[in-house]
């Protein structure tokens, strides 16, 4: 018996054959396009300008099914949202909500689980790595939490969307990719490229092609800026050498204001000392970057401490003294489990 396709697993020009092969005009698919993304309704029957036999056409050649909201998790203090999402196949992933005055970004999933193993990550390090996530089932968590958030009046729509939740993006590289089509396309979500951010732990095959097409933002996990000490804590790193990720980096053509974020997680005794923040600067060098400078959130199989404030301010220090932007990110979301490197499917509640 034939599959029958998720709708959302498609993109404008995807739709367009398949309603051709329908027998229907190419037109229908910027209508379909608009009730599902712009106006956010899945139900054919609220669906008021297309004809009775359209949808009987779209009802049997195609599922139109988002996953399910399984748990919430909400922290009142800094105003951010854990969800717990199930799939089609009962398995269980994450998303985060943090909102900060009218900047609402929700930093989203692309696998059950990452196969990376990153020590510092609960999510490689304690889950075991599943399957990668289907189009439908990442553009499903905008879906699924721009609905709930508009009911319970938590905020009127997503603004930016991130790439930083359970597993690796560049290795569902033709899901992701799809849904950041959707994401841009005028008659899909019609989001600014500058809003959505794309993080990857060093996958560089196509990467430069890849930003240079969609200039979409970039976020590096580099964590560590000596190729030893990365290969232990990143096993990435033993395939793909930080060398061969800066030399990649060099070749995305950024805009004007565009720069490259490099996360930095800072470990005590580990990588915060200044021979680090040396080596850092010597190996950004010729590139655009800011420097995101992240407190570790402790995990249980990762039994390091975060760096002292003294250490965090005095890296941050030498590395803004080289002219080079930085930041400090204090993670949202830590007390529902939902800060960086805390994505395990838990609860923060006790």
């Amino acid at each position: 018996m034939k599959k029958i396709e998720n709708i959302f697993n498609l993109t404008i020009s995807q739709l367009e054959f398949h309603l051709t092969n329908l027998k229907e005009q190419k037109f229908r698919a910027k209508q379909l396009f608009e009730w599902l993304y712009k106006k956010q309704i899945i139900n054919l029957d609220l669906m008021s300008n297309l004809s009775t036999s359209l949808k009987q056409k779209i009802s049997k050649s195609f599922n139109i099914k988002i996953p399910l909201l399984y748990k919430v998790d909400s922290c009142l203090q800094d105003n951010s949202h854990k969800f717990l999402i199930k799939t089609y196949d009962d398995k269980l992933i994450e998303s985060i909500l943090m909102i900060v005055k009218k900047r609402v970004t929700l930093c989203i999933s692309c696998m059950i689980g990452c196969p990376l193993k990153c020590s510092f990550c609960a999510t490689g390090s304690e889950l075991k790595f599943i399957r990668k996530l289907e189009t439908f089932e990442i553009l499903g968590q905008i879906l699924t939490i721009q609905n709930y958030i508009r009911k319970n009046n938590i905020a009127d729509k997503i603004t930016n969307i991130v790439f930083m939740g359970m597993g690796e993006p560049l290795l569902n590289f033709n899901n992701v990719k799809k849904t950041i089509e959707i994401l841009l396309d005028p008659n899909g979500f019609s989001m600014s490229k500058r809003k959505i951010t794309i993080s990857t732990a060093g996958i560089i095959d196509g990467l430069s092609e890849f930003i240079n097409k969609y200039k979409i933002k970039l976020a590096i996990s580099l964590h560590f800026p000596f190729e030893e000490q990365r290969s232990i804590f990143m096993p990435i790193n033993r395939k793909i050498s930080l060398e061969s990720l800066i030399k990649e980096l060099k070749r995305i053509k950024l805009a004007k204001r565009d720069y490259i974020t490099i996360e930095y997680l800072m470990l005590n005794k580990i990588n915060d000392t200044l021979k680090h923040a040396k080596q850092l600067v010597k190996i950004l060098n010729g590139i655009k970057t800011k420097v995101n400078l992240i407190p570790y959130n402790t995990t249980t199989s990762f039994n390091v401490e975060p760096s002292s404030e003294e250490n965090l301010n005095y890296f941050a220090k030498y590395i803004r003294s080289k002219n080079i932007m930085v930041t400090i990110r204090r993670s949202k979301g830590k007390k529902i489990k939902g800060g960086c490197g805390q994505f395990i499917l838990n609860s923060g509640k006790k």
